[in-house]
């Protein structure tokens, strides 16, 4: 009681992660005992993302000291042309963590724009007459960008 005012309720206790989530998994465990040098582009492969970059300690697990060794022979690694410096996997390895529907669309769209597939344009026109709810918005803006371009050169 201070200044004749009541206490308001607790705040609650923060929740505690059971420690198991903390132990590394035996692969990490390996993998962290072992030394890492640019050519061992097999081991290092383990701490890269799907886009290239490097896994950061809090998901590595690694000590400070391993975590730095990794970085360097990813840089070499790199320099040496014996890993990319940015990784896009191929579009059958990629797991969508969208709607895969959605997905698929958003890929055929990309290879219109990039490459002006005609079979991804038609697959594209398939699936909107399918699948009318999905967002087809950047090939209906690509289509119309085209359109525009080719009565701009007929007339």
């Amino acid at each position: 009681d201070y200044h004749e005012k009541k206490a308001g309720p607790q705040p609650p206790k923060p929740f505690r992660l059971p420690d198991q989530y903390w132990e590394p998994t035996p692969l990490q465990v390996r993998l962290a005992n072992e030394k890492i040098t640019f050519r061992d582009v097999d081991i290092i492969q383990h701490f890269i993302a799907d886009n290239g970059y490097i896994l950061p300690r809090r998901t590595t697990m690694l000590s400070r000291k391993k975590q730095q060794e990794l970085v360097k022979a990813v840089r070499i690694a790199q320099c040496m042309s014996l890993l990319p410096y940015k990784w896009k996997l191929k579009d059958y390895q990629a797991m969508p963590l969208t709607d895969p529907l959605q997905w698929t669309a958003d890929r055929l769209t990309d290879r219109v724009k990039e490459a002006g597939d005609r079979r991804s344009r038609a697959m594209l026109q398939v699936m909107m007459e399918r699948y009318p709810e999905l967002n087809y918005k950047n090939f209906l803006k690509h289509e119309a960008e085209r359109k525009q371009r080719e009565e701009a050169m007929g007339s």
